[in-house]
């Protein structure tokens, strides 16, 4: 026996449906929730803070943290030393982990020749260091965060302050709760150096 619909529900049911065309008409659209994410058709979307406005950008699966990084528009400093350090593969462990994760802003604000030491071989260690100095152990959404101490992957510590809104060790978090598979990232506007580390000029 057949089943028989009526137009209006054929209808509904066409529109209810999600395309190919329309999960990929989604990238570049505006939204209005820095960090959030959606799926659509088979696909997954992060909300990317760009400058005064935000748009749904396409992430590839499975959106680990060095992948929804990756995607986020305003990062690209950071994501590049994840690389270059051989880091993005430790976040894409398992973990899970909470990353505070310094934009281009706050890199541009650290003197250039720091930057570019930093890319050096022989800076590898030191390197390593800053960006474990962001990464702390579980997934902690911004709502799980106290006004306490912190332990990072450095074996240093942090310090977390929550009023209006959040701070880690004096730097606020500007964009939060971006969620990946194995943790979440939050946007932090300026780059944390634990002490004693050494940059060879």
């Amino acid at each position: 026996m057949k089943t028989r619909f009526t137009l209006p529900f054929a209808i509904a049911l066409a529109i209810a449906a999600p395309s190919v065309a329309h999960a990929d008409s989604l990238g570049g659209q505006r939204c209005d929730n820095p960090g959030a994410s959606q799926r659509a058709n088979n696909g997954k979307f992060v909300c990317s803070p760009e400058g005064a406005r935000s748009v749904w950008r396409r992430v590839e699966t499975p959106a680990t943290i060095p992948v929804i990084a990756d995607a986020l528009r305003g990062y690209s400093t950071f994501t590049s030393l994840l690389k270059l350090s051989g880091l993005d593969v430790t976040l894409a462990q398992t973990g899970p982990y909470t990353v505070f994760a310094p934009r281009n802003a706050a890199f541009n604000a650290l003197p250039k020749a720091t930057v570019a030491a930093l890319q050096r071989p022989d800076n590898l260690a030191a390197l390593r260091r800053i960006l474990l100095h962001h990464v702390v152990a579980g997934s902690l959404k911004a709502r799980a965060l106290r006004t306490m101490t912190y332990q990072t992957l450095d074996s240093t510590t942090v310090s977390v302050v929550v009023k209006n809104g959040v701070r880690v060790d004096g730097a606020q978090v500007t964009v939060a709760d971006v969620l990946a598979t194995n943790g979440v990232i939050h946007g932090l506007s300026k780059v944390l150096i634990p002490t004693g580390v050494t940059i060879i000029p």
